[in-house]
C-alpha cells in the first residue's frame, strides 16, 4: 500500500485524500442524522405542516370573505327596501332561494326586520349548525336609515368535511375551547392556527401520522446513502484503474515537459553569447571606414537577422520561465495611466514614421493598483507593437475603462490588414503566426508569452477583428493583484 502511494502523482494524491475526507463528513452527517432523526425530522415535517397550514387558511379566510362580499353586494340591491315597506313579497324570496343555489354548500339566505325572520330561501333549519354572516339593510331613498339586516348561514358540516390531498393527513375546524380539553393524539403531528374574522373564535388544525412521516424520510436516507456508497464504489474503481493505467504516462510527461524547458533554457542562454558577439561585430564593422557601401548593406542583413534571432531567443528563455513557474511577480502598487502613456511615447515614433493617426480616449481617471511594472508594461507594449506593425494607413485607438466588476480595461483598436475568422481561435498558440506570408521577422510567441505574462498578473487578453482588412481590436482587461 504504501509504495502504491509513493508511485502516485500529486494530483491523484489530493483527489484521494479529498475523496477520503468527503466520504468520512457524509458518513458522519448520515450518522448523525440516522441517530437523531426522530427529533430532527419531526422537526423538519413540523414546518413543512405549519407552512402548509398557513396556505389552508388564507384559502379558508379568503373563502368566507367572498362570502361576505357577495352578502353585502346582495344587501345593496333596490328590491331590499321592501323591507321598509313591508311589502314582503315572492320577489325577495325567489332572489334569496336563486342567490343560495347559486353559492351552494348548503347555505341559507334570510331578511330580518326588527328582528323577526321575514323571509328565508329555506324553511327548515337549524341556526346552532351554522356559522352565521350579516349586514345592514339601508334605505335608498332615505340616506343612512336602518331597514333590517340581511344573513348568511354556512353549515359547520361543510367545515367538518374540509379535505387534504394526502390521505394521511386530516384537516379540521374546531372551536378553540373544545380544543383546550382535547387529548393529543401522540401518534400524529397536530399543527393548529387560529382564524380571523367570522371564525374568530375557532381554528384550523392539520395533522399528519408520524409513522407515514418517518417512514417516507427513512425511505429516502435509504436512497441517499445507497447512492453515496454506490458513487463511492465508482469513483474508487476509476482512481485505481486510471492510477494503474496512467501514472507512468504523467511521470513520462512530467519528465519530457524538464527536458524541454531544460533543454530551451539552456539552449537558449548558450544561443545568446554567440548571437550577441555576431551583433557587436556587425555593428563595429558597419561604422568602419574601411567597409564600403555594399557590404554596410550586407551587414544591416545580417544585423537585422541576428536581432531576430535574438529575440526569439529571448521569447525562449521567457516561455521557459513562465511553463516552470520561475517568473517572478513583484508586486508594487503603480499608476497605470503613467505606463500606458509610456509605453505610447515609446512607440509614437513608429507610428508617425508610418504616417498613422494616434487617438487617445482615456476616459478614466488614474488609476493606482497592485501589479507588477515589468510584466504589465510588456503585455501593453506588445499590444501597441502589434497595432504599429500590422498597420499601413489609418489610424490606432487607444482607451482605458473601468468595467462594472471593477476591473479595468486597456483597448487597441487598429485599421490593419486584420486576421481571419478561422486564424483567430490560434491566436494564443506558441509559435503560431496568422500572417507569415504578409509580415516577415514574427516568431509566433509574442501572443503566446503577452497572454501567460497577463494571467500572472491577474489579467487577460481578447483578441477581436471582423476578418482580413478590416482591423483589429486588442483588449487587455486586469486587476489589482
Amino acid at each position: 500500500m504504501k509504495k502504491f502511494w509513493s508511485n502516485l502523482s500529486e494530483t491523484y494524491k489530493i483527489f484521494i485524500s479529498m475523496l477520503l475526507f468527503i466520504m468520512f463528513i457524509q458518513l458522519g452527517t448520515m450518522y448523525y442524522i440516522w441517530s437523531f432523526e426522530s427529533k430532527v425530522l419531526l422537526n423538519k415535517v413540523t414546518k413543512n405542516l405549519t407552512y402548509q397550514l398557513n396556505t389552508e387558511v388564507k384559502l379558508l379566510e379568503n373563502h368566507m370573505q367572498s362570502l361576505q362580499k357577495e352578502l353585502n353586494f346582495l344587501s345593496t340591491l333596490e328590491v331590499m327596501d321592501d323591507v321598509l315597506a313591508n311589502d314582503v313579497d315572492k320577489r325577495i324570496t325567489v332572489l334569496l332561494e336563486k342567490k343560495s343555489k347559486d353559492l351552494g354548500e348548503g347555505i341559507v339566505l334570510l331578511a330580518k326586520r326588527d328582528g323577526q325572520i321575514i323571509s328565508s330561501s329555506t324553511q327548515n333549519y337549524n341556526e346552532d349548525e351554522y356559522l352565521e354572516f350579516s349586514t345592514t339593510l339601508h334605505t335608498s331613498f332615505k340616506e343612512g336609515e336602518e331597514v333590517g339586516s340581511l344573513h348568511l348561514l354556512y353549515p359547520l358540516k361543510s367545515l367538518a368535511s374540509l379535505k387534504s390531498n394526502n390521505p394521511h393527513q386530516k384537516l379540521w375546524v374546531e372551536k378553540i375551547s373544545n380544543i383546550k380539553n382535547k387529548q393529543i393524539d401522540e401518534n400524529s403531528i397536530v399543527v393548529s392556527k387560529s382564524l380571523k374574522g367570522v371564525l374568530a373564535k375557532w381554528r384550523l388544525l392539520l395533522s399528519y401520522e408520524k409513522e407515514s412521516a418517518l417512514e417516507s424520510l427513512r425511505e429516502i436516507e435509504k436512497i441517499l446513502l445507497a447512492a453515496f456508497l454506490a458513487s463511492l464504489l465508482a469513483l474508487l474503481f476509476v482512481v485505481w484503474r486510471l492510477s494503474k493505467k496512467q501514472i507512468k504516462i504523467l511521470e513520462h510527461t512530467q519528465g519530457v515537459l524538464e527536458l524541454k524547458r531544460t533543454f530551451l533554457s539552456t539552449m537558449s542562454h548558450e544561443l545568446r553569447t554567440p548571437l550577441g558577439s555576431i551583433l557587436t561585430l556587425t555593428q563595429h564593422l558597419m561604422v568602419s571606414s574601411k567597409v564600403g557601401d555594399d557590404e554596410v548593406e550586407i551587414l544591416g542583413r545580417i544585423e537585422n537577422s541576428s536581432e531576430h534571432l535574438l529575440g526569439m531567443i529571448n521569447g525562449l528563455l521567457k516561455l521557459s520561465k513562465l511553463e516552470s513557474n520561475m517568473m517572478p511577480v513583484n508586486k508594487e502598487k503603480v499608476y497605470v495611466l503613467n505606463i500606458i502613456e509610456e509605453m505610447i511615447e515609446i512607440v509614437e515614433p513608429l507610428i508617425e514614421e508610418k504616417g498613422l493617426k494616434l487617438i487617445r480616449e482615456i476616459s478614466t481617471q488614474d488609476v493606482l493598483i497592485d501589479t507588477d511594472v515589468n510584466l504589465f508594461k510588456q503585455v501593453v507594449m506588445n499590444l501597441l507593437s502589434n497595432a504599429v506593425k500590422y498597420t499601413d494607413k489609418g489610424e490606432i485607438i487607444t482607451y482605458l475603462r473601468k468595467e462594472e466588476d471593477g476591473s479595468y480595461a486597456f483597448t487597441v483598436i487598429d485599421t490593419g490588414i486584420g486576421i481571419a475568422k478561422e486564424k483567430q481561435k490560434a491566436l494564443f498558440q506558441e509559435f503560431y503566426q496568422a500572417h507569415s506570408r504578409e509580415v516577415s521577422h514574427s516568431t509566433g510567441l509574442g501572443l503566446a508569452l503577452s497572454q501567460k505574462m497577463a494571467k500572472l498578473i491577474n489579467g487577460e487578453i481578447t483578441i477581436e477583428s471582423e476578418g482580413l482588412n478590416r482591423g483589429v481590436k486588442a483588449v487587455f482587461r486586469f486587476s489589482a493583484l
